[in-house]
């Protein structure tokens, strides 16, 4: 029984390993022909406090979030928080975006990326040094590359086949554990596509395929899980001090019964922000909302789920047949 158990097992090590050699030839292919330009280094360094806020928002706008490096929101906001300490905007993007971060690791350890889990963990540690997952997910990344090191110098098949489950098993956790998180922070903005994500070359260890569905989380643009996030749990309707929205002129669009107002972010008090989020969505043969989308914005992810969670519990009259339309709704802070 041992015998066969230990063939068994050298049969799926050379299955993963093939597979792995025909996946690397693959990705090699596939970087030549698009690579990720990488902005300037040292350009979050020299710009200005203006300078990096429009940096910050182009790079949220575009899902850049955390990749590629030196040129994704976080470190743009990092920049900007040491340039200008007193600066709520940037303190409140990056609040913001550390669950997203933490999530982003998690996901980097499930497939395997060990050198881009350790560059989001130093991307965290920047952020908020007393963070509470911080040292679990050192511990995470340090056990899963050394149960791959372990993998690559095993010289008997019962070794590769121990470090191989080992392997797994971590991997696994990690995307149990991002996708718990993620579905924990519903409705906010779910963490940045695995694929967004600019890994370096990879070792041996990274290149093998895991037998691990991806997270459905990553599977989606961020912007769209989002809506639909919200439109499934909606807000309870509250007054706002944000400025009503104003609506697209569209000639065959629904007219419009109940149009909830957005609530202003407690976190961007401070900040006292004024801007817009031009939110695209689908109105039902029943006059609901159906996944209202961010298409624009010049405001951080908490204005723009403030008004996607505005949108979704707008109501129209029902013409029996859908209509894709756009609004844009406005947020100017209360008066004090």
């Amino acid at each position: 029984m041992r015998e066969i158990r230990v063939a068994g097992t050298l049969l799926l090590a050379g299955m993963l390993l093939a597979g792995c050699e025909r996946q690397s030839g693959s990705e090699q292919a596939a970087e030549a022909v698009a690579p990720v330009a990488a902005p300037a280094a040292g350009l979050a360094d020299t710009a200005s406090a203006d300078e990096l806020r429009q940096l910050a928002g182009a790079a949220m706008q575009a899902q850049r979030l955390f990749a590629p490096a030196r040129g994704n929101a976080l470190e743009y906001y990092l920049a900007l928080r040491r340039r200008a300490p007193a600066d709520a905007s940037a303190q409140a993007a990056l609040v913001d975006l550390q669950p997203q971060l933490v999530i982003a690791v998690e996901q980097a350890i499930a497939t395997g990326r060990y050198p881009e889990a350790q560059r989001l963990l130093g991307l965290l540690q920047q952020v908020d040094a007393g963070a509470p997952a911080l040292q679990r997910l050192r511990e995470s990344v340090a056990s899963a590359e050394a149960a791959a090191r372990d993998l690559e110098l095993a010289m008997d098949a019962e070794s590769k086949a121990r470090a191989l489950q080992a392997e797994v098993e971590l991997r696994r956790q990690a995307e149990d554990s991002a996708a718990k998180l993620a579905s924990a922070r519903n409705p906010a903005t779910p963490a940045e596509p695995v694929a967004a994500a600019t890994p370096a070359a990879p070792t041996p260890a990274q290149s093998r395929p895991l037998a691990v569905a991806p997270l459905a989380a990553a599977a989606a643009p961020a912007a769209t899980v989002a809506g639909e996030a919200v439109a499934r749990q909606p807000e309870p309707p509250r007054p706002a001090p944000a400025s009503a929205p104003v609506r697209s002129a569209a000639s065959a669009a629904p007219r419009v019964l109940r149009q909830a107002a957005p609530r202003y972010p407690e976190a961007a008090l401070r900040s006292r922000q004024s801007g817009q989020v031009q939110v695209a969505f689908t109105i039902d043969g029943d006059g609901n909302v159906e996944a209202p989308r961010v298409v624009a914005s010049d405001l951080p992810n908490a204005f723009e789920r403030a008004a996607l969670a505005a949108v979704s519990r707008w109501k129209f009259e029902a013409r029996g047949t859908q209509h894709a339309t756009t609004t844009t709704v406005r947020f100017d802070p209360p008066s004090s």
